[in-house]
């Protein structure tokens, strides 16, 4: 009996390829051939699941993108600390910076690209809403108070997030991860008096 192929599983498997071409070599070395020939797969496969390059890019892309958000919601389950969770979105660890790689390829890509687009507004506007809910959680701890708009504190916490993972990416060894927390700590302090 043939073996049940898990199309999820494969387009996964593929984006993980992608990402590790992206990392070691950048978008322009992504092609439908060499990802085919670093899976295993034929041409024809790839492209069974991918119908071009743009489509990887982005399926790869939010598949970082849905892994920090699935950290994020379970520190909102869990009720873990404001700064806590916000130093484990920098790049602190390896696999974080490979996302942080991942997200600052793609933000290279044309925004005339539909899909491109898409994705932008989707990542933004989900970081968006978690970080809402982050901060209003925080307030309910205590941690922030409460007169502190959340959604206006939502765009300043992506800014200091990007900010610092945007530094990071232009001179990491000179941001190792107690300089990237203690800067993320001193903005948080002087814009929201954090408790």
């Amino acid at each position: 009996m043939p073996r049940v192929v898990d199309h999820d599983e494969r387009r996964i498997l593929i984006a993980r390829v992608v990402d590790d071409l992206v990392y070691e070599r950048g978008v322009q070395a992504v092609t439908i051939r060499e990802i085919a020939s670093r899976v295993g797969y034929s041409t024809t496969v790839v492209s069974h699941y991918f119908s071009s390059k743009l489509d990887m890019l982005v399926f790869t892309h939010q598949q970082a993108r849905l892994k920090v958000e699935a950290l994020i919601e379970a520190a909102i389950i869990d009720k873990r600390p404001l700064v806590e969770t916000l130093e484990q979105l920098l790049p602190l660890t390896e696999e974080r910076w490979r996302d942080w790689h991942t997200w600052f390829a793609f933000w290279g890509m044309t925004p005339a690209e539909p899909d491109v687009t898409r994705e932008w507004r989707e990542g933004t506007s989900n970081a968006h809403s978690l970080f809402v809910r982050l901060i209003e959680q925080a307030q309910a701890a205590g941690q922030l108070a409460n007169a502190i708009d959340s959604a206006s504190a939502a765009t300043q916490i992506q800014i200091f997030v990007n900010g610092i993972a945007s530094l990071v990416s232009q001179h990491r060894a000179e941001w190792p991860p107690e300089r990237q927390k203690a800067l993320l700590r001193s903005l948080l302090q002087s814009t929201f008096a954090l408790s």
